[in-house]
């Protein structure tokens, strides 16, 4: 290939991040570059849509720049111009300005650490976040809230606005630890996490996020005085179930909706004669003695169904060794979102 005019080439050190890569700066005879200089980069369609180059001399084949690249260069001194291949877009030629224009602003291969969401952004989340959200400078005066903020305190945006986090510290405990814990965040700059009782209401539970945000600090809320009785509630389960474990008197198994084991304790296993992984192959009605399969089938049916929600009764469980072992039972549906995943069996040997 030769051109009718030389050009010399420089290579930009600007790092592609792996958006640009490589781009060229051509400069006719010799010389530093130049602004009104054309510039190549690979990452052609990004910047700039197809749609932007419909304009007459926007838009050229591979082919035609390279018979009359001189020609092209003073075309993509005054605007961009899409270089196709075989008819798709490939690369952009555009002048070295523009590029350094473009550069400047971070519209070629930003960088998401250089991402500001704007206080447009910003009220966007807030306004959708189940958490409340409260804006504060470093006077601790509210600048901003959400409504989920504004309704937990009892008021409008407006009044809401009106408070005085220093007075109300020096009238409410729980302010007071609100308190204290934005002046740690506004002296160390460093976000903090902890839980509190409610302002207004001692009986509920929040958890609480406080962090740095524009030149002030913001703080979120959300209240999970269930989810911690749930905890608490889940806690005891537990411990009531290893006591009666520990008594290894009690047979605990767990039948799913199929009629299958999912899980059986110790003691059921020995009892039985069967090893936990064998027991969870197996359906319950398969162990029970034959005259009692169909009222088995039945009374796990209805459990299952919702049609009762509890059953007291007898099963009797054929073991490895051929023998029966009776056992007075209380069953009850684990229900999940209204459905039953399981049926929990508690028994004793009668």
């Amino acid at each position: 290939m030769q051109f009718t005019q030389k050009f010399s080439v420089h290579f930009a050190h600007r790092p592609s991040k792996g958006k640009i890569h490589h781009p060229i700066i051509l400069n006719r005879c010799g010389g530093q570059p130049h602004a009104p200089s054309g510039l190549i980069t690979t990452a052609a369609q990004r910047g700039f849509m197809p749609k932007g180059f419909d304009q007459p001399g926007g838009r050229i084949s591979a082919a035609e720049i390279s018979r009359n690249f001189g020609h092209w260069q003073d075309v993509a001194a005054s605007h961009p111009v899409l270089v196709t291949h075989h008819g798709r877009p490939r690369v952009v030629l555009m002048s070295a300005s523009e590029y350094f224009a473009l550069s400047a602003r971070g519209d070629i291969a930003p960088d998401i650490a250089d991402f500001d969401l704007g206080m447009d952004g910003v009220t966007t989340l807030a306004a959708h976040m189940r958490e409340g959200f409260v804006w504060l400078d470093r006077d601790l005066r509210i600048r901003g809230l959400n409504a989920v903020a504004a309704a937990n305190m009892g008021l409008d945006a407006d009044a809401a606005m009106q408070l005085d986090f220093e007075t109300l510290a020096r009238e409410n405990e729980a302010v007071a630890t609100l308190v204290s814990w934005m002046r740690r965040v506004l002296r160390t700059a460093e976000a903090v996490r902890f839980e509190m009782t409610g302002v207004n209401d001692p009986s509920r539970l929040y958890s609480v996020c406080i962090f740095p945000f524009r030149g002030g600090l913001a703080y979120t809320f959300l209240q999970e005085t269930e989810l911690h009785e749930l905890r608490r509630a889940s806690e005891v389960w537990r411990t009531e179930h290893r006591a009666l474990n520990d008594l290894c008197e009690i047979s605990i198994f767990h039948v799913n909706p199929m009629g299958f084991f999912s899980y059986a304790n110790d003691y059921l296993c020995h009892i039985l004669g069967f090893s936990r992984s064998d027991l969870e192959r197996i359906r319950l009605i398969d162990v029970c003695a034959e005259a009692d399969r169909e009222e088995t089938a039945r009374t796990l049916n209805t459990l299952v169904c919702g049609t009762t929600e509890s059953h007291v009764g007898v099963f009797n469980l054929m073991m490895r060794t051929q023998g029966v072992c009776r056992l007075k039972v209380s069953c009850a549906p684990i229900r999940r979102d209204g459905a039953c995943i399981a049926i929990a069996v508690v028994g004793v040997e009668i």
